[in-house]
């Protein structure tokens, strides 16, 4: 009767021990990963392997239970997800639609006549002309190449890489494909605009460069695209010569200077 006080206190004192023994659980480091790699929230890629990591940090805490960082997984998954899709959007309608469709965005209103798909990606005079306003130019073009059937980035004349720094309207050279062949031309896409600073990623104007024939410009009243430079091709530095002290001795004085050494 004594002693049953004294185990009970025995028992609630090793299971306190205990306790305070445990060690504590260490983070998992894939949820840590999961988390740094949405720090870069403006990056979908970065985003992106930051749900995939995400995933695997889930995996990786059922595997291990000693570890911690369920909040973190799951945060990550979340973040990654909506910062993915709203910075995917956000790149598209500032120019990456611009980029990854082509000129064809463009050229395909202009030859289709279609004055709604005109105000939709152009700006300036060319998205009030009419419908007989572009059908006018286009059968200039028409009668020119023949009819139109796509066009691309120019791989002829690279666009340097400074002008979208420099300038609100810069120059995309194309190489337009016709049922006649390929013609040369120059797009300009305004970036932003110069009073507001907003960015617009609309065409302004179109050059058909053609030396044979004269260049076309589009539409009337809009100043023509920039012309691009040339470039220029690298120059070569001519290697020093690595001649040796002897190379510049007289065939004289390099006979008189062996027989001394002989005799």
């Amino acid at each position: 009767m004594n002693n049953s006080p004294q185990n009970n206190l025995d028992s609630d004192t090793l299971v306190h021990m205990d306790n305070f023994t445990q060690p504590a659980r260490s983070w998992n480091r894939t949820a840590v990963l999961a988390a740094m790699f949405c720090i870069p929230f403006f990056c979908p890629p970065m985003t992106l392997i930051g749900v995939g990591t995400g995933a695997l940090a889930l995996r990786s805490l059922r595997n291990h239970p000693d570890t911690k960082g369920g909040w973190l997984a799951w945060s990550a998954i979340s973040f990654g997800v909506v910062a993915t899709i709203l910075a995917t959007w956000l790149f598209w309608i500032s120019g990456l639609r611009t980029i990854v469709l082509g000129p064809t965005v463009a050229l395909a209103p202009l030859f289709a006549c279609d004055t709604q798909g005109m105000k939709q990606e152009w700006a300036g005079p060319a998205s009030a002309l009419t419908q007989e306003q572009l059908a006018t130019f286009t059968s200039q073009v028409q009668s020119r190449y023949g009819t139109f059937v796509s066009a691309q980035v120019s791989q002829n004349r690279p666009t340097p890489l400074e002008q979208s720094w420099k300038r609100s309207m810069v120059v995309i050279p194309i190489t337009i494909t016709f049922s006649s062949g390929l013609v040369e031309a120059d797009l300009g896409l305004e970036r932003f605009n110069e009073k507001t600073g907003k960015s617009t990623m609309v065409w302004r104007s179109l050059r058909f460069v053609d030396a044979t024939r004269g260049d076309l410009l589009f539409p009337d009243g809009e100043p023509a695209p920039p012309a691009l430079e040339p470039l220029m091709p690298p120059t070569l530095s001519k290697p020093k010569s690595s001649a040796s002290p002897l190379t510049n001795v007289s065939p004289t004085r390099f006979t008189l200077f062996t027989t001394s050494l002989v005799a």
